[in-house]
C-alpha cells in the first residue's frame, strides 16, 4: 500500500482584509514553507495568535491563502474534504443522537449508513467507547465526548487528521489518558496527523517534530526533530531537555 497523507506547504501566505476603514490589512502568515511526511505527527506551538489555527483552517480547506499552495499528496487544497478531518477543542456532538448516530452521522449524509455500520462500531471501540453506542453526550464526561467526535472524524477514513486544541478543556489526568489514546490510533491507522496546541510539553510527547512559530506575522522559526523513544517518559532527562530547547525557541520569538 502506497503511504498517503503527505503535506506540502509553499510559500504559505495569509494577510485578513481590514475590518474597518480607518484599520489596516492583518498578515497572519507570512511565506511559510514545510514538508510533512506520510504517517507524520506535527505538532504547531508558538504565541497566542500567532496564526497557528489559521494555518490549520487553510490546510482544512476552511479558508484560502492570500499566497502560496497547500498540497495534500500532489493535489492542492481548495476546499473541505473528508480526507482532511478536523477536531475542534470543542466536541460538538448533536445532544439528541445516540453516540452511533452521532459517529455515523456523516455516513448517513452520504447514503451509506447500512454499508459503514460495522466500521462504525468498530471506531467506537477504537476509540475505547464499545458499550457505549445507545448512551447520549450529555451521560459522557468531556474526555469520552472528544473521543466520540475523534471517532466521528476517522469513519470517513481521512488522509490527514488536523486537531486544534482538542485537550484544552480537559483535566490534566484526562488530558494525559488521551494522549495515550491518540498514540494508540495513530499506531493502528498511520494517518498523517497535524495538532495546533500551547502546551509543550504535549507536543513533546506526541510528536515527531514540532514547528514553532514567531509572533504575528507568524513564519516557521525553527522546526524541532522529537527523537526520544516511544513510550516517553515525561520525568526522563531527555523528555525535559527537549521541553527546555523548544521554550527556549518560543522565548526568543516572543
Amino acid at each position: 500500500m502506497v503511504a498517503t497523507g503527505q503535506i506540502t506547504f509553499n510559500n504559505l501566505r495569509k494577510v485578513f482584509p481590514p475590518r474597518t476603514e480607518t484599520s489596516s490589512p492583518v498578515e497572519a502568515l507570512h511565506h511559510v514553507n514545510a514538508e510533512v511526511e506520510p504517517g507524520e505527527f506535527i505538532a504547531l506551538i508558538g504565541p497566542s495568535g500567532c496564526g497557528k489555527s489559521t494555518l490549520l483552517r487553510l490546510l482544512a480547506g476552511l479558508d484560502q491563502p492570500s499566497q502560496g499552495k497547500i498540497l495534500v499528496d500532489g493535489n492542492l487544497v481548495e476546499r473541505p474534504s473528508r480526507e482532511r478531518g478536523l477536531v475542534f477543542q470543542d466536541p460538538t456532538l448533536y445532544p439528541w443522537l445516540t453516540i452511533e448516530q452521532n459517529v455515523g452521522f456523516g455516513p448517513k449524509l452520504a447514503g451509506e449508513y447500512r454499508e459503514k455500520r460495522q466500521s462504525i462500531h468498530e471506531f467506537i471501540e477504537l476509540v475505547g467507547l464499545k458499550g457505549f453506542e445507545k448512551n447520549y453526550p450529555y451521560e459522557l464526561s468531556g474526555g469520552m465526548q472528544q473521543r466520540v467526535a475523534l471517532a466521528r472524524t476517522l469513519i470517513n477514513y481521512p488522509k490527514v487528521l488536523l486537531f486544534d486544541e482538542p485537550f484544552g478543556a480537559l483535566d490534566a489526568f484526562t488530558r494525559m489518558k488521551m494522549h495515550d489514546e491518540l498514540l494508540k490510533i495513530r499506531e493502528r491507522t498511520n494517518i498523517t496527523m497535524v495538532m495546533v496546541t500551547h502546551d509543550v510539553e504535549e507536543a513533546v510527547y506526541l510528536a515527531d517534530r514540532v514547528f514553532t512559530m514567531t509572533p504575528r506575522p507568524a513564519i516557521l522559526k525553527k522546526i524541532v526533530d522529537v527523537n526520544l523513544p516511544r513510550p516517553r517518559r515525561r520525568d526522563s532527562t531527555a523528555f525535559i531537555k527537549k521541553k527546555e530547547e523548544i521554550l527556549d525557541i518560543l522565548n526568543f520569538t516572543a
